[in-house]
């Protein structure tokens, strides 16, 4: 399932609901890829909807046709972590995620 379709049409600071199409999205502790931003452990979510509250960018990530260097803060009903833009539905390749806030908005 692409994620380049929109889902919000307007968000202001306050947290978003975003979809995850993907499966087995690690949640990291920190925006990107590096030793020092490891997956939570235990903590994997996909193809359902999350709590957004910002993003920011970081290590860019591809998976297929789809890149980006957007990372969102998310709330899955489990830690609040970090999830590569790349597998939430809406956007485009190395573009944020319409309508979520950037960063000065983190939990």
């Amino acid at each position: 399932m692409p994620p380049l379709r929109r889902v919000v049409d307007h968000a202001t600071t306050a947290d978003a609901r975003l979809y995850v199409w993907a499966t087995n999205v690690n949640v990291r502790a920190c925006a990107g890829t590096s030793a020092s931003c490891p997956p939570i452990e235990g903590a994997q979510i996909g193809r359902r909807w999350v709590t957004a509250f910002c993003q920011r960018q970081s290590t860019e990530v591809v998976d297929g046709p789809y890149r980006n260097d957007w990372w969102v803060q998310v709330d899955a009903g489990g830690p609040v972590g970090w999830i590569s833009a790349v597998y939430v539905r809406g956007g485009d390749n190395d573009q944020p995620v319409p309508g979520l806030s950037l960063e000065s908005d983190c939990h």
